[in-house]
């Protein structure tokens, strides 16, 4: 499907961005002007906008999944809940070893987020297997809120530091201790993200989603889906801006500031991503592109080219380290992500014309298609 194709090939360059930093130290010989301004950009426009908009996307399709096994048993024999079982069934063997391939993903880069949405995938089996919509719609909403509310309290402690340089320096100085101590790390972070975050009621606001027509006939809804994006790229930017020099207090102010922006308006700006793709696709010239291609080739095959991208970057790391580079400003740490991600979008480019399937992929689902009666 065009929609989470283009989507996720497109969201895997703010993963990029997101991620460089943990491979590099910053240069303190940087501009601070220049180098507060991208860290700006980066807090307004990436951090906590892509987790949600992959959880949307997990839970739309988890939910087409579900539908998928649904028939196929139903057209088998099996009665619907029945049915519903296996396919339930079916998506919690998924997340085990989605959670899995997180656990070794982490023994390189402990900020994996393989782990959190295979967890997110065996909590939410049942309901998407269900089919139950409002009861995903009620959950989503409460989820949102407790996940909010824990932020509020916590305050600018729930935010995770810019650790430069932390999977550099596991990897390359620790070495083993730092491999351990980083699977410790992923072990107790994943639970907890799932917690704080936006990911779980993203997941089941997408699941709620599917079927209902934006993402899979986004023609159909092109004054609703700009709607979407007006509001939830505005609303949080204007509040953040408005409020931004009352984000580094530790008062009632700075903490519900924190958990506006790390919760409701991280969800409302990455549902205003992928409404903003959708509504890009939403025209007949979409996916005929180049560019448009290449996107939803790399969407394809998402799971290998974000597990590529720790391979790129470590041994971009690695291979600067040698040469007496450990620091790098922003600004070339940005064109790192930008090199890293534009080289598994060419892979994955390739790949499709020569119909090579991503290898994470197929290893993915034929593991979670097997022991399913």
């Amino acid at each position: 499907m065009l929609v989470p194709d283009l989507a996720r090939g497109a969201m895997l360059a703010l993963i990029a961005a997101a991620n460089t930093h943990y491979w590099f130290r910053p240069d303190p010989k940087a501009s601070e002007i220049y180098e507060g301004l991208l860290s700006a950009l980066m807090n307004l426009l990436v951090d906590g906008r892509v987790y949600p908009v992959f959880a949307l996307l997990l839970g739309f399709g988890l939910a087409r999944s579900a539908h998928g096994s649904i028939r196929a048993g139903l057209a088998t024999g099996l009665d619907s809940k029945q049915a519903e079982r296996r396919a339930a069934e079916m998506l919690r063997r998924r997340g085990l070893w989605l959670l899995a391939f997180g656990a070794v993903h982490a023994l390189a880069f402990t900020q994996d987020i393989l782990g959190t949405y295979g967890l997110i995938t065996v909590l939410v089996a049942g309901v998407v297997a269900s089919a139950r919509r409002r009861t995903a719609l009620v959950l989503a909403v409460l989820v949102c809120t407790l996940s909010t509310s824990f932020l509020a309290v916590v305050g600018p402690e729930a935010v995770l530091a810019r650790s430069h340089g932390q999977a550099a320096q596991a990897l390359f100085d620790e070495q083993l201790v730092g491999v351990a101590a980083n699977l410790v790390i992923w072990t107790v972070a994943t639970p907890a993200t799932v917690l704080s975050s936006m990911a779980l009621p993203s997941a089941l606001l997408g699941a709620w989603l599917a079927g209902r027509g934006p993402i899979e006939q986004p023609h159909r809804y092109r004054r609703e889906l700009a709607g979407v994006v007006l509001v939830g790229l505005i609303v949080p930017t204007a509040v953040l801006l408005l409020l931004w020099e009352d984000m580094g207090g530790t008062g009632v102010l700075a903490r519900s500031l924190v958990a506006w922006h790390q919760g409701l308006a991280g969800l409302m700006a990455g549902t205003a991503y992928l409404a903003l793709i959708a509504l890009s696709a939403s025209y007949r010239a979409a996916g005929t592109g180049a560019l448009s291609r290449a996107l939803a080739a790399t969407g394809k095959r998402s799971l290998s080219a974000y597990l590529s991208q720790t391979v790129l970057l470590a041994l971009t790391a690695g291979t600067l380290r040698v040469c007496g580079v450990g620091a790098l400003a922003l600004s070339w740490q940005l064109c790192v992500a930008a090199a890293v991600w534009s080289a598994s979008v060419l892979t994955c480019s390739l790949m499709e014309r020569n119909g090579v399937q991503g290898p994470a992929e197929q290893v993915l689902r034929r593991l979670a298609a097997s022991g399913v009666r």
